[in-house]
């Protein structure tokens, strides 16, 4: 299959992402040969293995590099760092495509790309963006995010874990908890507090290789795509 982009740019390009006929919302030429190509690679690729994996408890490793390869792991991230800059309406057909064939691997995917990738997407710096989106854009590398905590669920204003600066680095220390990705993951966005006076406008976003000293990964859990409690000390 060709990737998103070549896919694309074969199709004419209409004056709005969307259409309206008779009161319904129709998609565009271009987001219906999008959904054809997501729709071909659920069905020869996704259904056929969605069973197996879900029953191996496993990872999709290949489903995802050709995903990666498709453009679908960087979907709407900029083409400048490797991503395939698509609108938010094309990542909802692919997404909606791709879980038909198998909702784990969807779930991959949008945790990949709005999880991780969205936050470096807004507020990254440049060099940031060329250190931790470029090289996870292709399906090689896959990026989780550490919000949830097993007390406070995903309540990130009631979170505990916390960073204190020493010198020139700062050490987080905590537990997240339903960190999909995180076993299969080279790099995390985890929130932790570093100024309680301030309560929820004193949490910051960090960014965390994955594997860092002090950083382990709790058991995981009965599904192929989630992994509870991995902690920060």
């Amino acid at each position: 299959m060709l990737p998103l982009r070549q896919v694309l740019r074969a199709a004419p390009r209409l004056s709005g992402p969307v259409s309206a006929q008779r009161g319904l919302a129709t998609l565009s030429e271009e987001h219906r040969m999008l959904q054809k190509t997501c729709r071909d690679f659920a069905d020869s690729v996704l259904a056929p293995a969605a069973a197996r994996i879900d029953k191996a408890h496993e990872f999709p490793a290949a489903a995802v590099t050709q995903m990666g390869e498709l453009g679908l792991m960087g979907i709407d991230a900029p083409e400048e760092y490797g991503g395939a800059g698509l609108d938010t309406m094309s990542y909802a057909v692919a997404m909606e495509e791709l879980s038909r064939g198998c909702a784990a691997t969807g779930t991959i995917m949008s945790a990949h790309n709005s999880l991780y990738l969205g936050p470096l997407k807004y507020h990254a710096t440049p060099e940031q963006l060329k250190q931790w989106m470029q090289p996870f854009t292709d399906g090689k590398l896959v990026g989780c995010f550490g919000l949830s905590e097993p007390g406070n669920g995903s309540d990130a204003g009631a979170a505990s874990t916390t960073a204190t600066l020493k010198g020139d680095r700062w050490v987080l220390n905590g537990t997240k908890a339903w960190i999909t990705n995180s076993w299969e993951s080279s790099a995390a966005i985890v929130f932790a507090t570093t100024d309680k006076a301030k309560k929820h406008r004193g949490i910051s976003a960090f960014i965390v290789p994955m594997p860092t000293q002090g950083f382990s990964l709790g058991r995981r859990r009965t599904s192929s795509v989630s992994a509870p409690h991995p902690r920060l000390t």
